[in-house]
């Protein structure tokens, strides 16, 4: 496996300081400071890709902390909660929304129903108000009292010695799903990039930013469209595994043949909630081990 070595990207400078000193309040280790490098580690970091039908939903635990990046649609709500309480999660380092799409945040409320969070990060706040499910989300966020914080490239999270650093997106995009926030997650010498739903646009700006994509274990973007996944973008991440969040026989014909083939000619293993269910992947800082499960269950 690779090391890696986060580093700031350039541009994007929101003015959401504010916001995240409030996230630093709220106690969640978050830092704009120097690069960090890759160190020995303890333990593992377990990264859980909850199979949720077509939607994202990931869970990760390191030495009793835990990040969830997702939630899956509401349809998976019961799942969502069941597998938080399975796990034994009883509180949140943070929660990751990386965009206002019901079929990412629609089961983050029942997640917050299972366990506490310290505070939720999302690519914005000011989603029309016609989005129920973003609504209904910030409405139990407030009452949960969790801070509400809109990260830059740069910021950190540590959890239980793991790493999730943001990279992107690096500028402001048109279409929703490329201002989908994309973080990389490290732990010892290995990493893993999550992706939201950003398409060609954000790739290309993070690949012309240099920003530190390379990864062992990439979640492809958009459940597998072709509008995503493009060639450079690929390249620069120079994954060993991806994993594609995607319902069976969805609507979309996701993930598309032509995502598909882009991806295996990266090399890498491919992963498919459709396929193969939930898949657990487990690091001990050096290697990445594989399963995967109907129902997610230590």
């Amino acid at each position: 496996m690779r090391g890696r070595r986060p580093q700031r990207s350039l541009g994007f400078l929101l003015a959401a300081l504010a916001i995240v000193f409030a996230a630093c309040l709220a106690g969640c280790a978050v830092s704009q400071g120097e690069p960090r490098q890759a160190q020995d580690v303890d333990g593992e970091l377990v990264v859980r890709f909850i199979d949720v039908g077509q939607g994202d939903c990931a869970i990760l635990s390191c030495n009793g902390h835990h990040v969830i990046i997702d939630g899956g649609p509401r349809e998976a709500s019961r799942k969502v909660y069941s597998i938080v309480r399975d796990i034994g999660i009883g509180r949140f380092d943070a929660i990751v929304a990386t965009h206002p799409d019901a079929d990412h945040i629609g089961g983050l409320s029942a997640a917050l129903n299972a366990a506490d969070a310290r505070v939720c990060y999302c690519s914005t706040w000011d989603a029309p108000a016609e989005l129920r499910t973003f609504s209904s989300l910030r409405s139990n966020l407030e009452k949960g009292g969790v801070a509400m914080a809109v990260p830059v490239p740069g910021d950190a999270v540590e959890f239980g010695g793991a790493v999730l650093t943001f990279v992107g997106p690096v500028g402001q995009f048109e279409d929703e799903n490329d201002n989908s926030l994309v973080c990389r997650v490290d732990f010892g010498a290995t990493s893993f990039l999550f992706t939201g739903d950003m398409e060609a646009a954000a790739e290309e700006a993070l690949v012309s930013a240099r920003a530190d994509i390379a990864a062992d274990v990439l979640k492809v973007a958009h459940h597998g469209s072709s509008s995503s996944s493009t060639p450079a973008f690929l390249k620069a991440v120079d994954p060993a595994y991806a994993v594609i969040p995607v319902g069976v026989g969805n609507d979309y014909g996701h993930p598309t043949a032509r995502t598909l083939d882009r991806l295996a000619q990266t090399g890498a293993k491919v992963y498919r909630t459709d396929l193969d269910g939930s898949v657990i992947m487990k690091s001990d800082g050096k290697s990445i081990a594989v399963t995967t499960t109907d129902y997610v269950s230590e």
